[in-house]
């Protein structure tokens, strides 16, 4: 694995570009320095693989907290105006995610107002738990929350500053990709970072690592002989592929997935997999369905899951291969059957 670059934050130098200064809402005791923020990491220009640059069409956000209050929360597409005002004195923590071509794939509300309900309950989230949203904001992962109500990020190139409205959703996995859709493990490329115990003063840098958080997977089906094969892949959650009436070899692209829970993923990146099934289901062409069963495979962080399965008409069987290219997105290898 490559040497991790990391984000610099550098505190008491005044940067190019413009920053809203807190308001009366958040504490401001203390002197003020403008902080910039500039990302790297695994998201670095020269080092990783999928990002060779950022772009516009990219969406960055990232939620403050002072001590452990909310503080400030912004909403980006270019890191040179990432620019904040902190307080010497005061201690702040950073999240922050990259959604690449964030504005393409996160719903953005152009009109009226709708509602999204997450079928997911636990000690953040409850199940009849109503998001609403407002004319030109962003949609999952970067809802707000306040006292009264819930609505989508303002994309600005800037910070809002605020101890009430914060960043709901953006450590966890869920993307709006329509008005009243979502998934849980969408099929986007994401990028987690964290840092805590921060304390601005005259001269200090910061350094946070970014670390992808998201999975590739590729499915190559070959030995049909006769019918047409279901190849299924999924978890207890979601399904991620049903490629059904495949009738001859095929190579499948690969896609990229997001893992749900983002910080997780960033804290143990280096060891990070979760379990899925690849089931196949042959459909033979003299009229008999041969269900081949189901494999469980591990899908590891950072890397290009490729599924190969491989079929045999003598045996009644399949097998399925899953291999792995180091360090960055490349391929792990698993088998199906014999």
């Amino acid at each position: 694995m490559k040497k991790i670059h990391v984000i610099a934050l550098m505190a008491a130098v005044i940067f190019s570009g413009c920053s809203k200064e807190p308001t009366s809402e958040v504490n401001s005791d203390g002197e003020k320095v403008l902080v910039h923020l500039n990302l790297s990491g695994e998201i670095d220009v020269e080092e990783s693989p999928l990002t060779k640059a950022f772009t516009t069409d990219d969406l960055i956000g990232v939620q403050v907290y002072q001590g452990s209050d909310y503080y400030a929360y912004g909403l980006f597409d270019d890191v040179s105006k990432m620019n904040i005002y902190l307080h010497t004195g005061k201690t702040y923590k950073f999240v922050c995610t990259v959604v690449k071509n964030g504005k393409s794939k996160v719903y953005h509300y152009d009109g009226g107002y709708s509602n999204i309900s997450l079928p997911y309950s636990s000690s953040t989230f409850t199940k009849d738990f109503w998001f609403g949203n407002s004319y030109g904001t962003y949609s999952l992962p970067f809802i707000r929350h306040g006292d009264y109500h819930h609505s989508g990020g303002l994309f600005d190139n800037s910070f809002t500053y605020s101890s009430q409205d914060y960043y709901y959703c953006i450590q966890y996995g869920w993307l709006a990709t329509g008005k009243e859709e979502y998934l849980k493990y969408p099929q986007a490329e994401r990028f987690y970072g964290e840092v805590s115990g921060f304390t601005p003063s005259n001269g200090d840098a910061l350094f946070i690592p970014m670390k992808r958080v998201s999975f590739g997977v590729s499915l190559a089906v070959s030995g049909i002989t006769d019918g047409n094969v279901t190849v299924t892949i999924k978890n207890s959650d979601q399904t991620l592929h049903t490629n059904s009436g495949i009738t001859q070899d095929t190579q499948f692209g690969t896609t990229i997935w997001s893992f749900f829970d983002l910080k997780s993923v960033w804290q143990y990146a280096d060891n990070y997999a979760e379990n899925f099934t690849v089931g196949v289901v042959w459909n033979r062409g003299v009229g008999v369905t041969q269900d081949l069963g189901t494999k469980t495979v591990q899908f590891k962080r950072n890397v290009v899951n490729h599924v190969k399965v491989n079929l045999s008409s003598s045996t009644r069987s399949s097998s399925v291969a899953i291999t792995l290219e180091e360090p960055e997105m490349t391929i792990e290898s698993y088998s199906f059957g014999n």
